[in-house]
């Protein structure tokens, strides 16, 4: 368990690299204190919010929660949150099964063809787990209860007016 998590510390460091590379490269800028990564901007909001308060905040600041589609966008997220609070926490991202149990759909329309889920996970225990997080634990997603309070990731397109 320790190799892994050593191999997806380094992955995410490469990949925020390859980011940072990527958005000198073709000299397009997100917006202050967010991350470039392929054609999408990355920020982590500290302040815990539920799962709705949480989309609307990122829907303020023209985005949406993080949809991940592949294990490079996975641990670009975790190093986010990573490099934010020192540790992983749980942070919500945008995927959710609120509207029909175990068809998951994120909050940005993206379609899901990556899945990331710990073991046992989702488990929707006590049927009230509609919600997806990037657990502490493993590193992994779990779902949890949408009331419940965390950081999370927004996810925005980067504006072709931005690039230069």
């Amino acid at each position: 368990m320790a190799h892994l998590r050593l191999l997806f510390t380094l992955c995410g460091i490469l990949a925020l690299t390859q980011a940072r590379q990527t958005e000198s490269e073709k000299n397009c800028n997100c917006p202050k204190g967010w991350t470039l990564l392929d054609k999408y901007c990355y920020i982590y909001q500290h302040d815990p919010r539920s799962f709705s308060d949480a989309e609307s905040v990122c829907n303020v600041i023209g985005g949406n929660l993080v949809s991940i589609n592949s294990r490079k966008e996975n641990a670009v997220v975790v190093e986010l949150i990573r490099e934010a609070e020192g540790s992983v926490v749980d942070a919500w991202i945008g995927l959710h099964d609120a509207i029909e149990e175990g068809e998951f759909v994120w909050t940005d329309g993206e379609v899901l063809n990556f899945r990331f889920f710990g073991s046992g996970q989702p488990d929707n225990d006590n049927g009230n787990e509609d919600c997806v997080e990037i657990a502490a634990s493993g590193e992994m997603w779990a779902d949890d209860q949408c009331s419940g309070l965390h950081p999370f990731v927004c996810i925005r397109p980067v504006n072709k007016k931005e690039c230069h």
